[in-house]
């Protein structure tokens, strides 16, 4: 298991403009924490932050949510699809606004367009081949997992020239361009993302490796190698379907994740096809 060592961590709390957890989410975890969630008390917290409230009304009012009726307030959110996937749309909301466009230097909008697509996906990737695990782990992954690129954009005004560069060379991962370049890499930054806004462990060593192509190279069983192997699966169907090509890490992981997932070539073209369809 790769490890980040503590003085990683405090160089990148003093170079870069990382997101602290909003007080929002910290006490909404903390009432989440009883025994006995208070629902009123919950969505009562929710509602006071219009600008939350109003993103999570437009996601449960999507099609992706397919509801035959209309939800206008958050606590008939919570009654529809749950504490928990509740609080993983205020925290998806949070991490959003958590970021300025003037200051980036990426385009905010698709990227975070992306990535949710990316949480959507893995959202129902998993809840299909590995039931077993927490849905809201596969969305908070497949949402976070590139968090750290915003963190690189607001500090480095070339980081688009970086992410430019990585598409024309896929045999060099993205991680190992930015190690070189910058001395750190965005996973690395992710994962201290994650970390501070207390994230499942297992979600946020995932987030710290995700670029590792031989992270499946030998398969264990564990709840990380179903999570990685979800995570780019969703990133590939969702890459597909954006930007009609593969991801750069999907030629090394293919094979170990279709055979962890056990997926046959004829499945992953019908995911093509299926994914594709709800672009």
């Amino acid at each position: 298991m790769l490890i980040v060592d503590q003085s990683v961590l405090d160089d990148i709390s003093r170079g870069f403009s990382v997101p602290a957890q909003p007080r929002l989410l910290l006490e909404l975890l903390k009432l989440m924490a009883d025994q006995n969630p208070d629902i009123n008390a919950i969505s009562d917290l929710i509602s006071q932050d219009v600008a939350v409230s109003a993103a999570i009304l437009k996601t449960i009012n999507s099609p992706l949510y397919g509801l035959s009726r209309t939800i206008t307030d958050i606590k008939m959110s919570v009654n529809y699809i749950g504490l928990f996937g509740v609080v993983t749309l205020v925290t998806g909301s949070l991490l959003k606004k958590s970021f300025d466009p003037k200051n980036c230097s990426i385009n905010l909008d698709n990227f975070w367009k992306l990535t949710s697509n990316i949480a959507s996906v893995a959202e129902t990737i998993g809840q299909r081949y590995r039931p077993n695990i927490a849905n809201d782990k596969f969305f908070s992954l497949g949402l976070f997992h590139a968090c750290g690129v915003p963190v690189m954009a607001m500090k480095y005004k070339d980081y688009q020239q970086v992410l430019d560069d990585a598409l024309t060379t896929p045999e060099v991962s993205l991680t190992t361009i930015e190690e070189q370049k910058y001395g750190v890499h965005h996973s690395t930054i992710g994962y201290y993302v994650a970390s501070s806004w207390r994230l499942p462990k297992d979600v946020c060593q995932i987030i710290l490796q995700h670029h590792d192509r031989e992270f499946l190279n030998n398969l264990n069983g564990s709840q990380e190698q179903d999570l990685f192997a979800v995570l780019k699966l969703s990133e590939q169907l969702v890459s597909l379907s954006f930007n009609k090509k593969s991801t750069a890490d999907w030629a090394y992981v293919k094979d170990d994740v279709c055979k962890l997932l056990a997926i046959n070539d004829e499945v992953l073209q019908q995911l093509i096809v299926e994914f594709s369809e709800t672009e």
